[in-house]
Parts: C-alpha cells; sequence; structure tokens
C-alpha cells in the first residue's frame, strides 16, 4: 500500500456527517459502471440521540440528508489533511485504479 497521492481538493468542501465512496462499479463493463462520487449522510437522529434539528424527514420518513460530488478524472478516494477534504488517486484499501481493476477482475 502506497502513500495516496492528492489530486485536488473537493470543492465544495463536504458537510459534516459520514463519507464514502460510490460508483465505478469495477466488476461491471465500463459501459455500464455509474459515475464515481463522493456520497454524504447527514443524519438528523441517530435512535433518541438528536443530531441536527435542522434536518427533517425524507419521503420515507428517514431524518437525513444526502449529497454526491462528483470525482474529477483520475480520482478513486478522499482523505482529510488538517480538516480539508482532497481527491486521491487510492480507493479506501490503498488501491490505485490498476490494482483495483486486476483484484476485481
Amino acid at each position: 500500500m502506497r502513500e495516496p497521492k492528492i489530486i485536488s481538493a473537493i470543492e465544495p468542501q463536504p458537510p459534516k456527517g459520514i463519507k464514502y465512496m460510490l460508483g465505478d462499479e469495477t466488476w461491471l463493463p465500463n459501459e455500464q459502471r455509474s459515475p464515481s462520487r463522493l456520497h454524504c449522510e447527514e443524519w438528523g437522529n441517530l435512535g433518541p440521540m438528536e443530531l441536527d434539528p435542522e434536518i427533517k424527514p425524507n419521503k420515507v420518513g428517514f431524518r437525513v440528508r444526502t449529497t454526491d460530488f462528483l470525482a474529477p478524472e483520475g480520482a478513486i478516494g478522499f482523505t482529510s489533511v488538517d480538516g480539508v477534504y482532497y481527491w486521491t488517486d487510492t480507493d479506501q484499501f490503498g488501491r490505485t485504479a490498476g490494482e483495483r481493476e486486476a483484484t476485481d477482475a
């Protein structure tokens, strides 16, 4: 596993909450893959614990707000450095795009 290469800052910066990458499904043919993106979840409550009263219930009744940030060319992951989020060229397992393709093939 190598150090990720920072590609650029994520603009605008993602909101606080849960963050993970979606898309670029390596097990599918290229033409069937969805765009690579950072997905963020902001929850209004977790059980009885109030987190953000401004977040209202969505269509199915959960108090969660989601935001997607499309990844630029070459970005397959993200990292935080001193509280600023950046796109990187490695995924959450430290693999490059080529290593992911070889592993998931």
